[in-house]
């Protein structure tokens, strides 16, 4: 997620159309920097896949699913300044909210599957309303990663998520929509032994927000500035 943000952010062409609209010339200074960023935007690939499943990790082992809500929603909430300044360039855009609104939306939709679902054709129908509900307010909502990638994905590691196989197959098709690299994800997902790693949870919580803010603020007062008077000297 960092690799990939870091190579959207500091880009160095947009950098450069902020400092002087209308200039797109780098004049070779950041070319050798610029071809990693691809690189770096492969590799950020795989952060998504493995959060989803890493939420649905969370709403089985929770012991309380109102406060792990309440928790994504308030980190939704306090990410939105940071994500729009990074990749809308304003304080607030109402056109494209943060990752954690495509999570909590996605676990809204499985605790919701988890009262209702219960494998028989009876359940089925609502079950369906409620899939199909997180999707559309996803994508009206324009999360990243949006409804059709994002919350399929959490339910698809949820409904299949003691069957390492098909939750992988399954996902790598939902996937596609958006990369194929991301799809190496799905190799660390089915190798997963079911243990509890170290405990960094709220570490990973305000890095994201963070991270954003640290990227942009380099990237308007460090990147945008040098390149400036470097155009300007030419």
């Amino acid at each position: 997620m960092l690799m990939d943000h870091t190579a959207k952010i500091l880009y160095f062409r947009t950098s450069i159309t902020i400092a002087v609209p209308y200039q797109t010339d780098t004049n070779r200074l950041f070319e050798g920097i610029e071809n990693l960023f691809p690189f770096f935007i492969m590799i950020g690939r795989l952060a998504f896949p493995i959060f989803c499943f890493l939420l649905v990790e969370g709403f089985v082992h929770t012991s309380n699913i109102k406060r792990y809500s309440i928790r994504l929603f308030l980190f939704a909430l306090l990410s939105e300044i940071p994500y729009d300044l990074a990749f809308s360039k304003r304080f607030v855009d109402i056109h494209s909210q943060n990752v954690f609104f495509t999570l909590w939306i996605g676990l809204l939709v499985i605790a919701g599957l988890k009262k209702y679902w219960h494998s028989s054709l009876r359940s089925l129908p609502l079950s369906l309303m409620i899939i199909g509900s997180g999707v559309f307010v996803a994508e009206w909502l324009q999360t990243d990663y949006g409804g059709w990638i994002g919350v399929l994905l959490i339910v698809n590691f949820y409904l299949f998520r003691n069957r390492k196989l098909l939750k992988c197959l399954f996902g790598g098709l939902i996937l596609l929509q958006n990369s194929v690299f991301g799809l190496l994800a799905f190799l660390f997902i089915y190798l997963y032994n079911g243990q509890r790693g170290r405990q960094l949870k709220y570490f990973f919580y305000w890095f994201y927000p963070v991270h954003l803010l640290v990227l942009v603020s380099i990237q308007q007062f460090l990147i945008v500035p040098y390149l400036l008077m470097f155009i300007l000297n030419q």
